[in-house]
């Protein structure tokens, strides 16, 4: 993997509120910790208490109590209720907890359905629910989608369906003509969190139950009331995975979620999903989710068929989860070993260019799977700290379109530079959508290279002069004493660590003892010295270093290697020190 050309970072402690000592003191813990708690925005001992009970309630959310009305209606008369999916992992876990909460209230007719991505495409298409008119549902629930979808609504609305919409994305100007609309960016919309899709579909489902209980439903039909908690361990995946900010609210979910897998009270999917990805049950973390149970639930949206992984999450037979899983985890095989192809493409086409200090860049390869081009724009993001969309062909017959993933770096909305583009030219953009962070466009082929010069222009219209600057924030310098298991189990006591509640990130220089590529070629391993303290290193994704000392922006981990863990750092970024 080329690692030319990449920006040279410099390493700054990140600013500290003036109070953070009287945090440190109220919190009582030691000042390493005080000073990462209080530059993520924790004043009190209050911001760090993740009890279930203190979630926000479901009243602030939008047309909540009408979608949970029409739910009730459809489980008390044995309507058909169709659970409409995304693609990935956010969009698995909503579609599973709703037809698993469904069922348990007492919905005897309800389904997970999901479009097929190279005939539809994304959301609620006129295509896709013409598809599913076979089935004859009352009501469609769409589940991390459906937002943008007004085509597809109002064509299920011709028919006689019902449709609800669940979603987190940024949403049009014109609403869909949907029975009901839950999504906390609605206008209206008071929610303080931003949840991810299956975060938004539980506080429906919650909002549902309390509708069902003031009609003394599980009394008249004999079921025993459901406990919501025992769904968050679907909640705190899809939220991970789905790199929503870590808000307090979504950090109560994640952290109840996880409390549930360490005691094993998970359902079969999850317990397969870490039988397979070598994650112990009673330690597994947030990182666990986002790195390893994730991504094998995302492979099988980008290349073939989620449908997969939310069969593994509905099943309750351990046997039945374990052969899903095991699928899963082929079709993520095939996802890194074309990933890793692509990847050089994309590089190679990188190394070719005379100027890489454009402010984006595109990529457009005949080779590349459309399913796998979002994990290569944030490859190059990371190489260029700077935004980028990657193309593939379209897989749906439209030989004639390229489907682009465009990714972004902080203080660069990337919907909005797709918006800004298409406000000017108005026949270029197919179709977009997305949000700060991510998004999706699709353009006709012969207007790629039209379509990276007008991206580049509109990307340097929103960059302030320091957007570009290759800072990169850390909780400063650890001394040899505090290089320690004790310091990474302390860390570990104050998560869930995520999206805008950063896990700690540390920096320091160090005397590389030892290094070798390890992985196939694609990791380097390194033993690092910092005065006396010899400490265990990996850079993943990295070749070797020309250096004998380094500066490296790092994090502390433990490393379980035969009944035995030891301090490992895993290194975000490794140079060569300056003089």
């Amino acid at each position: 993997m080329s690692t030319s050309r990449t920006p040279r970072y410099q390493f700054v402690a990140r600013p500290l509120p003036p109070n953070w000592s009287q945090v440190q003191a109220e919190l009582g813990v030691d000042p390493i910790l005080g000073r990462i708690l209080a530059s993520r925005g924790v004043v009190s001992e209050s911001d760090t208490s993740l009890r279930l009970s203190e979630l926000l309630p479901p009243d602030g959310l939008e047309g909540i109590q009408n979608a949970a009305a029409r739910l009730v209606h459809a489980i008390q008369n044995d309507e058909l209720i169709l659970i409409a999916g995304d693609f990935d992992a956010d969009g698995a876990t909503a579609s599973a907890l709703c037809v698993l909460m469904l069922r348990d209230y007492g919905a005897k007719r309800v389904e997970s359905v999901v479009p097929d991505r190279f005939r539809f495409g994304y959301g609620l298409s006129k295509g896709f629910v013409q598809s599913l008119l076979v089935k004859k549902p009352k009501v469609i629930v769409t589940v991390d989608n459906g937002i943008s979808s007004n085509e597809g609504v109002q064509f299920a609305r011709d028919n006689g369906i019902d449709t609800i919409i669940t979603d987190h994305h940024l949403p049009p100007e014109e609403l869909p003509a949907a029975s009901a609309i839950v999504n906390p960016q609605l206008s209206k919309s008071s929610f303080a969190s931003t949840p991810a899709g299956v975060g938004v579909a539980f506080y429906v489902m919650v909002e549902v139950r309390r509708q069902l209980r003031a009609l003394n439903h599980f009394e008249e039909k004999q079921i025993p009331e459901p406990k919501v908690a025992d769904y968050l361990d679907l909640v705190a995946l899809g939220t991970v995975v789905d790199l929503v900010p870590l808000d307090r609210n979504n950090r109560i979910l994640v952290a109840n979620g996880l409390n549930r897998m360490r005691r094993r009270r998970t359902r079969p999917g999850i317990i397969a999903l870490c039988e397979i990805a070598r994650v112990r049950l009673e330690q597994i973390d947030a990182e666990d989710l986002g790195y390893r149970l994730g991504p094998r639930l995302n492979a099988a949206g980008r290349l073939e068929d989620i449908s997969i992984g939310i069969q593994a999450l509905l099943t309750s037979n351990l046997g039945d989860a374990r052969i899903h899983v095991g699928r899963l985890n082929e079709i993520n095989a095939e996802r890194q070993q074309m990933q890793q192809e692509m990847t050089e493409v994309a590089h190679r086409y990188l190394d070719s260019l005379t100027n890489l200090d454009r402010p984006g860049v595109c990529v457009h390869d005949q080779s590349f799977h459309e399913g796998i081009v979002g994990l290569i724009a944030s490859q190059v993001v990371g190489r260029l700290n700077r935004p980028a969309v990657v193309f593939a062909d379209a897989q749906d017959g439209l030989a004639e379109y390229i489907k682009g993933s465009a990714r972004s770096v902080a203080n660069i909305h990337i919907r909005d530079v797709l918006a800004d583009i298409d406000s000017q030219y108005p026949n270029l953009l197919i179709s977009y959508g997305g949000h700060a962070m991510a998004a999706g466009v699709t353009i006709h082929k012969a207007s790629f290279e039209r379509f990276s010069s007008l991206f580049e222009k509109a990307v340097a219209a929103r960059a302030a002069s320091e957007t570009f600057s290759d800072v990169l924030y850390t909780d400063g310098k650890l001394d040899d004493e505090y290089l320690t298991l004790q310091l990474v189990r302390s860390i570990n006591d104050w998560g869930p660590w995520g999206k805008d509640f950063d896990p700690p990130l540390f920096h320091g220089s160090f005397d590389i003892v030892n290094q070798q590529v390890v992985g196939k070629g694609r990791h380097l391993k390194m033993v690092l010295k910092q005065h006396r303290k010899l400490v265990d290193a990996i850079a993943f994704n990295h070749g070797s270093i020309d250096a004998e000392r380094v500066e490296v922006a790092y994090r502390p981990t433990g490393n379980s290697f035969r009944g035995s863990t030891t301090l490992q750092l895993v290194v975000e970024c490794v140079q060569p020190e300056t003089t």
